[in-house]
């Protein structure tokens, strides 16, 4: 399909509220097709998998949860209570986040892959205008409102006194609360991980470097940084294609609340201690990076 089709296609599944419809565009989804191929190592993964619940705006389509659902999402429940359910453990650390969702979600669909669930939040990508009340009411596809999927796994297995590589603790708060909502949140060019990490900014930035020879930067303010040390204990866990930029847990660094204050990398260099609050930047800076406001 092009992506004209595919978004037109959309638009009828979403008005119509067409669970069938639905699942079949899911399956066909980037992120998922990568999602069931680091699972399963097929990239036909996805092909199987299952819609086993569908909430829509308007109520239009609905499919009753799945009893086994790791959020325990409560049957009947309309789009608005289903968001304030699935993240009622961390809704005063985040309003703006919250409310972010509840203006921007079209709808939310539990996905079965490969033994595992998945909530799809379906949005625009490229928003213009208002959303409608009922998607019965949605405007044909014209070139605009393309629709992405921003997909969250399970909250996480991890005990409290597991010790993670590269954290070399448990994880700590703030990433520990979030992480018993969705252990990951993956769209088409956006990746946060909350319970696994594999790289430091130090490892990333010397890696740029390699076989360079390092009297030739020793003014470049990152590659001083990273060869002192100061970025050894920044921990990757987000990146965003779109902005150019990948997030790190300052671990040598904590807010208030103890959670690891957030930096960045991108291409208009690197952030100076100290970051931003942890909850802070998810509830300022997450909504623009997903949804552009």
């Amino acid at each position: 399909m092009e992506i004209a089709e595919i978004n037109r296609s959309w638009g009828t599944a979403l008005a119509e509220g067409d669970p069938r419809g639905v699942e079949q565009l899911l399956r066909r989804n980037t992120r998922l097709v990568l999602l069931g191929h680091e699972w399963s190592g097929s990239t036909k993964a996805a092909e199987a998998a299952e819609l086993r619940g569908l909430v829509l705006l308007g109520g239009a389509g609905g499919v009753p949860f799945a009893a086994d659902d790791p959020w325990r999402i409560p049957v009947g429940a309309g789009l608005a209570d289903v968001l304030e359910h699935v993240w009622a453990p961390v809704a005063g650390h985040c309003p703006g986040f919250l409310a972010a969702l509840r203006a921007e979600v079209l709808g939310l669909a539990l996905i079965a892959l490969e033994g595992r669930y998945l909530l799809g939040y379906l949005h625009f990508a490229d928003r213009k205008g208002e959303l409608p009340r009922d998607l019965k009411e949605l405007a044909p596809y014209t070139g605009a409102n393309s629709l992405d999927v921003l997909w969250g796994t399970a909250p996480t297995s991890l005990g409290p006194t597991d010790v993670l590589p590269l954290l070399d603790e448990s994880l700590p708060p703030g990433v520990r609360d979030l992480a018993a909502v969705h252990a990951s949140l993956t769209s088409f060019d956006f990746a946060l991980h909350l319970d696994r990490f594999t790289t430091t900014l130090g490892a990333l930035t010397l890696a740029d470097y390699e076989g360079e020879d390092p009297g030739d930067y020793d003014q470049d303010e990152d590659f001083v940084r990273a060869v002192n040390g100061e970025f050894d204990r920044w921990i990757q866990f987000c990146t965003c294609d779109s902005a150019g930029e990948a997030y790190f847990l300052d671990m040598a660094d904590r807010d208030p609340r103890r959670s690891p204050r957030v930096a960045l990398s991108g291409i208009n260099g690197t952030s100076e201690r100290p970051g931003e609050p942890f909850w802070h930047w998810i509830d300022h800076a997450v909504p623009s990076l997903l949804f552009c406001v």
